[in-house]
């Protein structure tokens, strides 16, 4: 009762709509790096690693925009990023280096998948083969280029996203330094997850360099996360109320625990395919669940903790069943595209 007059309800600002666009845009980039150290191994890894890589790239640059928009309240008012820019401002920056990240991922992809959509047998082969624009071959050095080009572009996605949220100086615990590098080093968990998922839509194997890549890259990205998470959360800079560090302590543990089984499970990745998937997905929500919504719970100027129940519409579990949905069904409807075969022959 003493609570419930202290602390009046108070709504987040920033909705599970924008978890979901910081998950699915980190998925996106990190795709990126992975492809461009697949691309840039040359015949190392599978051509079947490389697909998957450009799908989830594709798809997850096209969805997590979706989710921006609808985290705007209103999806008509993106025009005024661009109508009325503010050099100053980050999230007028991001309008400039979304579109210009989007444009370079799908291309990125379409030079990576444009064997298979011209040797496809998929129902309307015809028209999929149109839109691979002639029977002409891109090199290895044209297409790891453009794929670099994406991976830059990445990295400004990157410093805008966690830019735009450190700067906000009055909420202490977005106002950290660990924060940004610790959405960037989770990144590629979802980038990994999805990328599974995609292997197991085509009914494909992953070599073993492939398992290498992916094993070692879960290990890196959970272990730097584990630690930045910790700094966090015990070694914040400023002073913090106190009751505020506690409940977000305590909130952290579904984050901290999913990480340390991703970490631990990794070196099963091959065997244990789709538990790795559910773990890395699950690891790399929850932290962005914990540091973009769990934080708004701390109050800044009352005392105790806002509470906060996830709805059931379109601002709760509506919207993220109709996102992961979105993302599925574009993967179901890519996958059917791509032809199982040799990969010699590929390349």
């Amino acid at each position: 009762m003493i609570n419930e007059i202290l602390v009046a309800p108070q709504a987040v600002a920033w909705l599970p709509w924008a978890v979901q666009y910081f998950f699915y845009i980190g998925s996106a980039y990190g795709a990126a790096l992975l492809l461009w150290l697949a691309l840039r191994a040359g015949d190392r890894y599978s051509v079947t690693l490389v697909r998957a890589l450009a799908l989830v790239l594709l798809i997850s640059a096209i969805v997590g925009p979706l989710a921006l928009t609808a985290d705007l309240h209103q999806p008509g008012r993106a025009w005024h990023f661009f109508a009325h820019l503010t050099p100053g401002s980050w999230m007028s920056r991001g309008a400039l280096l979304l579109p210009l990240f989007s444009v370079l991922a799908v291309l990125t992809a379409w030079l990576c998948l444009r064997p298979a959509l011209l040797t496809t047998s998929a129902r309307g082969a015809a028209f999929w083969r149109r839109l691979a624009l002639g029977s002409w071959q891109s090199s290895a050095a044209q297409l790891r280029f453009c794929t670099l080009l994406t991976l830059l572009s990445g990295a400004s996605i990157a410093l805008y996203t966690g830019s735009e949220v450190w700067v906000v100086s009055a909420r202490p615990l977005w106002h950290q330094w660990m924060l940004p590098w610790l959405w960037v080093a989770s990144a590629p968990l979802a980038s990994v997850g999805l990328g599974l998922l995609i292997v197991g839509l085509l009914g494909q194997r992953l070599a073993a360099e492939d398992g290498r890549l992916l094993r070692l890259t879960l290990w890196l990205s959970a272990a730097s996360s584990l630690l930045l998470l910790v700094l966090w959360l015990y070694w914040p800079q400023g002073p913090l109320p106190q009751v505020g560090l506690h409940f977000m302590r305590l909130q952290a543990w579904p984050a901290l625990a999913l990480l340390l089984l991703t970490l631990l499970t990794a070196i099963w990745l091959l065997r244990w395919r789709w538990l790795l998937v559910i773990l890395s997905l699950a690891a790399a929500a929850a932290v962005r669940w914990l540091t973009l919504i769990d934080v708004q719970r701390v109050a800044r100027y009352d005392a105790g903790i806002y509470p906060y129940t996830l709805v059931a519409g379109s601002e709760g579990w509506l919207g993220i069943a109709a996102m992961a949905g979105l993302w599925i069904c574009l993967a179901a409807i890519l996958t059917e595209l791509i032809e199982t075969r040799d990969d010699a022959a590929e390349r």
